[in-house]
């Protein structure tokens, strides 16, 4: 049986995706989960922390299949040079297999936003799981790309991510724009062409101004 803490989750999680922010009341959580108002209050502290909760638990699977994912391409050790395509597609094949078991992706973050008070409590939530995910990724695209500044990489990087989200969003690869081109999906072949897409532009000659920007604003500001 469920604990306590588990079944408000899952009765909140359920209800905000399926009825909306606006018409999931707390009331209507407390109840599905066969619990009162105070055991929101006693378990998570309040409304805002319980969603930040749910955010946390439903994007953990994606994380620790990330890190695990890129461990395996790190295995030579801290001082080994990581294959750069190796590196995109460790981030890459997670972030597939998220989507195509989460495709409602979308109206989750929506009505999760929706129903917090606090904005900003999302978005520090949000941020400090994004982080630490980023953070681990750095430091191996680093390695991968010691010719290219560290801090274009970064910002390639950033670029990346976005990118990867962006079109990986829902059960597909961009499969209407594919479609509309008259090509057949092949969810394997369009992965590595996303490799060698974001390799290349990894790989990129370097602008003479994309290598001091940051450095230029630190020592500005």
């Amino acid at each position: 049986m469920k604990d306590t803490k588990t079944r408000i989750l899952d009765a909140a999680e359920r209800l905000i995706t399926e009825l909306g922010a606006e018409k999931a009341s707390l009331r209507k959580i407390t109840d599905e989960a066969g619990v009162n108002i105070a055991a929101i209050n006693y378990h998570f502290g309040s409304k805002n922390n319980m969603i930040s909760a749910i955010l946390e638990r439903f994007l953990a699977p994606l994380s620790k299949e990330l890190h695990q994912s890129l461990d395996r391409v790190l295995t030579g050790g801290e001082n080994e040079v990581p294959e750069l395509e190796e590196v995109i597609r460790s981030y890459l094949v997670p972030l597939l297999a998220f989507s195509l078991r989460c495709p409602d992706q979308q109206n989750f973050f929506i009505q999760m936003y929706g129903y917090i008070d606090d904005k900003n409590v999302f978005m520090q939530s949000l941020r400090g799981i994004v982080e630490k995910d980023i953070k681990y990724y750095a430091d191996a695209f680093l390695k991968a790309l010691p010719q290219i500044p560290e801090q274009v990489v970064l910002l390639r990087l950033a670029f990346f991510r976005n990118t990867a989200f962006g079109i990986m969003e829902g059960d597909c690869i961009m499969e209407e724009s594919i479609g509309a081109l008259g090509l057949v999906p092949d969810r394997e072949a369009m992965i590595e062409e996303m490799v060698a897409y974001a390799a290349a532009g990894f790989r990129a000659g370097v602008k003479e101004k994309s290598s001091t920007i940051y450095k230029e604003e630190t020592h500005e500001n």
